[in-house]
């Protein structure tokens, strides 16, 4: 079975005509999904992934847990240091400590279901036209291009905003309890921070909140650059595992060594400065 076989073989085509998108059917979902994203930010395709694809995919992401990078922090919603100069109640001094493991693209092998599917040119393109992009390729960064992320009981992704316009998740596996999805879409602008709004969702009191229904097995595309989100405290035995896909409008994007290090930590220090010694040799 070649490459684009084996990504097409773990979607459910006749649901998500993905392989056909000018077809009367396909070009229905691009329609369905830009509305979606153009009312609310997010696109979820429920059941993208056939039963049994999305249970290998599963059984893969827990064998490769081993090699994630467990980070463990504070943070506010912007990624930005504490300012004493603004009030005590601003919520730009809202911190929250985050855990969460983090698997870098390099230790996810082809032959995968998720690299397959990340590398499948039908939904690099699919992405395109509901985004609106003019072109569209697979991030180059190695680490960054394709993630695994497990929340174990006690984890969780607090508040914040994203830094790229779009992301694209898969959720593999839901939690057995908590790891809600939850967002207040265009919360902000870029000539309004609306504070009081965001102090609003921090609380729970913004009437705006959404928390979409989300098996495992969907498929989520959101711009999350103006839209707060999060995803809740997981609890129980078993982990929250999500697929992180990433893209870009150049084909040439990649991170420093220096950002790779941080979100990655030692197992990628470790890979690049064995290949700064080969090239100094």
């Amino acid at each position: 079975m070649n490459a684009t076989d084996l990504a097409a073989d773990r979607v459910d085509l006749a649901r998500y005509p993905i392989d056909r998108p000018d077809s009367p059917e396909g070009r229905a979902l691009v329609d369905t999904c830009r509305a979606q994203l153009a009312e609310n930010s997010c696109a979820n395709l429920t059941g993208f992934l056939r039963p049994e694809a999305l249970a290998a995919m599963k059984e893969e992401a827990l064998a490769l847990e081993g090699m994630a990078y467990r980070q463990d922090g504070r943070r506010n919603a912007y990624f930005t240091l504490d300012d004493p100069a603004l009030a005590q109640d601003d919520p730009r001094r809202r911190y929250w400590h985050y855990r969460m493991n983090q698997l870098a693209g390099d230790a996810i092998p082809a032959g995968t279901g998720c690299r397959a599917l990340f590398e499948w040119a039908a939904l690099t393109e699919f992405f395109r036209r509901i985004l609106g992009y003019a072109a569209l390729y697979p991030m180059a960064d190695e680490f960054q291009n394709l993630n695994l992320i497990y929340l174990h009981a006690g984890h969780h992704q607090p508040w914040h905003y994203d830094q790229g316009e779009f992301a694209v998740t898969l959720l593999l596996q839901a939690a057995q309890e908590g790891g809600d999805f939850e967002f207040v879409t265009a919360i902000r602008s870029e000539e309004d921070e609306n504070l009081e709004g965001v102090a609003a969702a921090i609380d729970g009191r913004h009437p705006g909140l959404v928390r979409p229904a989300r098996d495992a097995g969907t498929l989520t595309v959101f711009r999350g650059m103006y839209a707060l989100h999060r995803v809740s405290e997981v609890a129980g035995e078993r982990p929250r595992i999500t697929a992180v896909l990433s893209y870009d409008g150049r084909p040439d994007r990649i991170a420093t060594d220096r950002e790779n290090i941080h979100i990655y930590g030692p197992r990628v220090a470790a890979v690049l400065e064995a290949r700064r010694a080969q090239q100094r040799l």
